[in-house]
């Protein structure tokens, strides 16, 4: 066996076994990177190592990302999710399956609006999840659509993984992975809504429908309807100002986190104390994703030290299939990656690798990118590690076990898999938006 190819598999293992033994994640990258250079280059190394995570964190985009988690750390507070939800409970409550296809889409919105998974999942299942089993709704069903629902967050503008996979491609900017983004996850919302809706059809009594006398009227619903205003609006002004070129991402960060303020304070949600606990919550969040950079850089410093980039560009190009067999490998290998550490440190070590391998091979960076994050967020429902899964776990009542959430997410992950293959088939669906408006 070729000698840097024994060594990158050690490597592996050994960052395999950190991670699986318990040890938190920045640790179990960053200290095999560094045991790594140590004995292969010597403590001259660290000097490398320090130059390589400074120059990481010098990128401004990397300034939108405590923007985009105060965003969504104060709209938690604001009460926006309740009014959706509610909202979506009149309208669609006396459909089979209405409240959980109200509450993938109230998950989509919310996606829109705070750029991660872990906010949406949480917050909604703290008000669906209570909603849907009181209504009889079938608990692997709710609990699959919140779970999945969550995750749409890294697809669809804003998006913080896509903030920080943007800094390894040297031809498509953040707004542009923004917008790719937009058409795949309405996609995978769909294809959510239909599943449930046949899943519905064959068994009613697994989604039952709100008796008619609990229905409201017409006018209520109209009433209800003004819950999506403020939201709308949100959206529209960040995604506009990148748009119409009025605003870069971080500036637009800024005007999403400075609009999530105001309306909280015209909802009279927000008080000192709430403003400080989404100060909390966005400084610990961005030092937990910092650290993981940070790990994950370190070891991407080991791996161009070991010369890893290269014997995979050959590797790739021995390989019989061509192009297709080489994104089906990373494809794979990031689906087995993101089901045991988090999606950033996927990012940081696979990204540099993949990239300038997909431009060798002639492969549109724009559409690789896309498939690169609907394979993360498919991966984050992937047990045993995937993250979503402890976060449902965090918040679901007593007497539903983790294995209940495992099997929860089987289907959803099964209709991202066909996401992925239709993206896959149909490049367009991620190319046209951003070639349209970019």
């Amino acid at each position: 066996m070729d000698g840097s190819l024994f060594v990158l598999l050690a490597v592996l293992v050994m960052m395999l076994i950190f991670m699986t033994s318990g040890m938190p994640i920045p640790f179990a990258l960053g200290g095999v990177g560094i045991l790594t250079i140590l004995i292969f280059w010597g403590p001259s190394g660290y000097l490398t190592i320090a130059n390589s995570v400074w120059s990481t964190f010098c990128g401004d985009n990397y300034v939108a990302i405590p923007m985009f988690l105060l965003m969504a750390n104060i709209l938690e507070k604001s009460g926006i999710a309740d009014e959706m939800y509610d909202c979506f409970y009149k309208w669609l409550g006396g459909v089979r399956g209405g409240l959980a296809m109200g509450t993938v889409v109230i998950c989509a919105i919310f996606a829109a609006m705070c750029g991660g998974s872990g906010a949406a999942t949480v917050t909604m299942g703290l008000i669906a999840l209570p909603s849907m089993m009181n209504r009889g709704y079938d608990k692997h069903i709710a609990m699959g659509v919140i779970a999945a629902g969550g995750v749409l967050g890294i697809i669809i503008p804003p998006s913080i993984p896509m903030v920080i996979l943007s800094q390894y491609t040297k031809t498509v900017s953040v707004g542009r992975l923004f917008f790719a983004g937009v058409i795949p996850g309405i996609l995978c919302a769909i294809l959510y809504c239909i599943y449930i809706g046949i899943r519905c059809a064959i068994t009613p009594s697994l989604c039952p429908a709100i008796p008619k006398e609990e229905r409201v009227s017409f006018r209520e619903k109209l009433k209800a309807s003004k819950a999506v205003i403020a939201p709308a609006l949100l959206i529209v002004f960040v995604l506009g100002s990148i748009y119409t070129g009025m605003a870069t991402t971080t500036e637009a960060a800024g005007i999403g986190a400075g609009m999530s303020i105001l309306i909280a304070i015209l909802k009279r949600k927000l008080n000192i104390r709430n403003f400080k606990d989404a100060l909390r919550r966005t400084l610990r969040l961005m030092g937990m994703i910092l650290w993981i950079l940070t790990g994950a850089q370190i070891l991407s410093t080991a791996f161009n030290f070991m010369g890893v980039s290269t014997l995979l560009k050959n590797a790739a190009a021995a390989l019989p299939g061509g192009a297709t067999a080489v994104l089906i490998c990373m494809m794979l290998l990031n689906f087995v990656l993101g089901a045991i550490m988090d999606d950033y440190a996927v990012i940081t070590i696979t990204a540099p690798i993949y990239i300038p391998i997909i431009e060798s091979l002639g492969i549109d960076p724009l559409w690789f990118c896309m498939l690169f994050m609907l394979n993360l967020q498919m991966a984050y429902l992937t047990p045993p590690y995937g993250f979503n899964l402890f976060f449902l776990k965090s918040i679901v009542p007593e007497g539903i076990s983790l294995k209940d959430i495992y099997r929860s997410v089987i289907p959803f992950i099964g209709l991202m898999i066909i996401a992925l293959v239709i993206c896959w088939v149909f490049p367009g669906l991620i190319t046209w938006l951003p070639n349209r408006l970019i």
